[in-house]
């Protein structure tokens, strides 16, 4: 597998660090030499070239990797995106990777995403262009999450326990689920076949994400369809914030 690395962004100058110590042959290729520099409608950014399958490392949005990858298909390339919170520990420890990718691609990909991860098969194959970077955006909200949580009763050291401010910790919680719900919504809004009358049952829904990521066709469409099921019971939501609030009944 030939592999070029696409311009200067650091976190691929750190992937090529990780595949080369694993025998992988990395070259480096100039901006300009991207495939879609002169592209009219695509915009050339960060990634890898794997024989003639791009990459995409950037931090491109839902939609613009939804539409990188219709370009590529046009001009004959294979498409597939990485989504993380890349750090430097990667390079000797592996790169915590969401995958998004059609199945032959995802396949044919294999090693390379082996090579990466922590080890074989610690990557989470998340559906098709687009899917990993939804995934991956899920995950950053869940994390902020549970940050504000531990927040709302955090004490400086040396200092005793302070009642949280429930109120706010509520507040932000409930902003973050709009977010989340917002989110949701329009990444389902790019898949419109994939809205059958299965797709809308809660149970169909559910059991399809019991099943392993792997052995999901869309993992994010069924993670985006139990956050809409979830986050939509706004009058239940606000029932119970209600009642934890400090006073309440």
């Amino acid at each position: 597998m030939k592999i070029t690395v696409l311009g200067n962004a650091e976190h691929d100058q750190w992937f090529a660090r990780r595949l080369q110590a694993r025998g992988f042959a990395v070259s480096m290729a100039h901006q300009s030499e991207h495939p879609f520099t002169h592209l009219a409608g695509a915009q050339a950014g960060p990634g890898l070239l794997a024989d003639s399958v791009l990459i995409d490392t950037g931090p491109g949005s839902i939609e613009a990797r939804h539409r990188m990858a219709a370009h590529c298909s046009e001009a004959g390339l294979g498409y597939a995106e990485l989504a993380g919170q890349w750090q430097a520990l990667g390079v000797p420890f592996g790169f915590a990777l969401f995958v998004g990718t059609d199945p032959d691609t995802r396949d044919a990909l294999t090693p390379l995403l082996d090579a990466l991860a922590p080890q074989a098969g610690a990557w989470l194959p998340a559906g098709p262009a687009a899917s990993a970077r939804f995934a991956a955006q899920v995950f950053d909200a869940l994390s902020m999450a549970c940050a504000l949580a531990c927040q709302a009763g955090w004490s400086q050291p040396g200092q005793l326990p302070h009642t949280p401010d429930w109120g706010a910790f509520f507040l932000q919680q409930q902003q973050l689920a709009d977010k989340l719900l917002a989110l949701s919504q329009h990444y389902l809004s790019l898949f419109p076949d994939e809205t059958g009358a299965e797709s809308q049952d809660p149970w169909q829904q559910l059991a399809h994400f019991s099943h392993p990521p792997r052995e999901q066709e869309h993992f994010s469409a069924n993670l985006a369809r139990l956050i809409v099921l979830a986050l939509s019971q706004r009058e239940a939501q606000q029932a119970i914030f209600t009642r934890l609030m400090p006073g309440a009944g």
